[in-house]
């Protein structure tokens, strides 16, 4: 064994590997674990050479592993405009928010905003474009949805975008209207923000390039360092220019980047040499929506099984964005038939969010084979929202983890960042309290044991990605990705988490965030 290049000691390890639960020390050579133990044995492998970090008894870890991502949506979210409930509660607030940012800004230019929450508005509607003229009329904005499902437009971004009201709403997409007189109202669904997307100006790289910076700098102060961008446009454009923001630094997690279907479909437009490059980027799985902001399922369900057929049948990996119990039932009919039509092993196909799920559809999954991807922060962030909205008969099954691991259903667990705010530890300890952040129970029949939970954003992010046997774990043989958390995940008491941090974060053997 080569002498280590790294060494972390004092430390209370979990080290998620069932063999040897608990350690001191870690020994790294390049950015590989080498060896786990006692102090005094990890210790003295090591020469006087190797760089040495005291961990002051803080709680050591496989590196955190967000398995749901938009993360160039959420780095540009944090240079937009914030119009989050905790910066404007009302539309009148959010009037004032827009008319201070557009105070000064070049003449013409575009307002970027994001964050608003209509369920958290006094008003409890989404504003509208006339609401957005009020503040802003000389330059055309844009209003994102915390969800980034929806977004609203003033009229000056309407005319930008030629939308009339005879334009009619995109498929997969909704654009609302005056139920008077039939003008579009700004607010647009899933699809239908293409329509404004596509002429407002891209970022330079330089701004893309810093955006970024700042949000895995973020994410590593969180203890982040592996992620899965599920972002269903991803297409080779995207495989290279995430390829040159891990090259510039800007970005130092590790990247499983999800595709459209049309990415899929141009397997030759991507660069296969960057997968063998550390593993710091790599091809996962197909995306699609499952979508119902149209009134019906989009795509439809023969469509739907057409698609899946073909991911499946050529060796692909599908994630299916499934939210409401009709999307979950297309999803299931639809991979039980391309595994019907064509038995593979372990394609472990994966549903992201599963937001409501039954023990009888739980057991299906299971029988599949199904990866399910959750988001246990949405019940902080949103669960009083969900405990005054969601049907009674769907609420007992809402995230519903304990059903979905008692079905053995395997698991991970993501952000779905800009949705919510990306900190794993918040979303540890949803897992474990079953709590909203204003302190009330949601479902909690539905709790993980502390174990459980940590395995969500390690072992089980990996498995997600087909990394289980290089990510997710402290030792040897694994890549050498570790977090140096400021509270204990594996404590009994779960509190505090909420403010909890990373004091040292490593990735692939490099400290790419340190405090001490």
């Amino acid at each position: 064994m080569l002498p280590p290049t790294l060494l972390l000691h004092n430390a209370r390890i979990h080290t998620l590997d069932p063999a040897r639960p608990e350690a001191t020390a870690v020994a790294i050579v390049a950015d590989q674990i080498v060896a786990i133990g006692s102090d005094e044995t990890v210790g003295a492998l090591a020469p006087p050479s190797t760089q040495r970090i005291d961990c002051g008894g803080l709680t050591l870890v496989p590196g955190l592993h967000d398995a749901h991502i938009h993360l160039l949506a959420y780095a540009r979210n944090l240079s937009a405009v914030d119009c989050s409930p905790r910066n404007a509660g009302s539309i009148a607030e959010l009037q004032t928010t827009l008319r201070r940012a557009a105070d000064g800004m070049p003449p013409g230019a575009w307002l970027r905003a994001a964050g608003y929450d209509e369920t958290a508005l006094k008003e409890r509607r989404h504003p509208t474009r006339w609401d957005l003229d009020t503040a802003v009329i000389d330059r055309p904005v844009r209003l994102y949805h915390r969800s980034r499902h929806a977004c609203v437009v003033n009229s000056a971004a309407l005319r930008r975008a030629g939308i009339t009201i005879a334009t009619e709403s995109p498929p997969g997409g909704l654009m609302e209207r005056d139920v008077i007189t039939g003008e579009p109202n700004g607010v647009l669904f899933e699809t239908a923000q293409d329509l404004v997307r596509r002429v407002m100006p891209s970022p330079t790289q330089g701004e893309l390039s810093a955006e970024v910076a700042a949000a895995s700098l973020q994410l590593l102060k969180w203890g982040v360092t592996a992620l899965q961008d599920a972002t269903a446009s991803n297409a080779p454009a995207d495989w290279s220019l995430f390829q040159r923001l891990q090259r510039s630094a800007a970005l130092q997690q590790r990247v499983t980047l999800m595709m459209g279907l049309s990415g899929f479909d141009d397997v030759a437009g991507w660069d296969q040499q960057g997968e063998a490059a550390a593993g710091m980027l790599r091809r996962g799985a197909v995306k699609l929506v499952l979508d119902e902001s149209g009134g019906t399922l989009h795509p439809p369900q023969d469509e739907l099984d057409r698609m899946a057929a073909a991911v499946h049948r050529s060796g692909g990996q599908l994630a299916l964005h499934v939210v409401t119990p009709t999307a979950l039932e297309a999803a299931i009919a639809a991979l039980t038939r391309a595994q019907t039509d064509f038995p593979r092993f372990d394609p472990r196909h994966r549903i992201e969010h599963c937001a409501v799920c039954n023990p009888e559809q739980a057991a299906r999954l299971a029988k599949l084979g199904v990866h399910v991807c959750t988001q246990p922060g949405f019940v902080h962030e949103s669960g009083d929202r969900y405990l005054a909205e969601v049907p009674g008969d769907q609420l007992p099954w809402l995230y519903p983890l304990a059903t979905l691991l008692n079905a053995s259903v395997p698991l991970s667990a993501g952000s779905d960042a800009p949705v919510a705010e990306p900190n794993p530890l918040v979303g540890l300890h949803a897992a474990m309290t079953r709590r909203s952040a204003s302190g009330r129970p949601v479902t909690p029949g539905q709790r993980l044991t502390p174990l459980q939970a940590l395995s969500l954003y390690t072992s089980g992010a990996a498995a997600a990605c087909f990394q289980e046997k290089r990510l997710g774990r402290v030792a040897p043989g694994y890549a050498a990705d570790l977090a140096l958390l400021s509270a204990d995940p594996v404590s009994d008491e779960p509190g505090p988490l909420l403010g909890a941090h990373s004091a040292l974060t490593v990735v692939a053997g490099a400290v790419r965030w340190s405090e001490l």
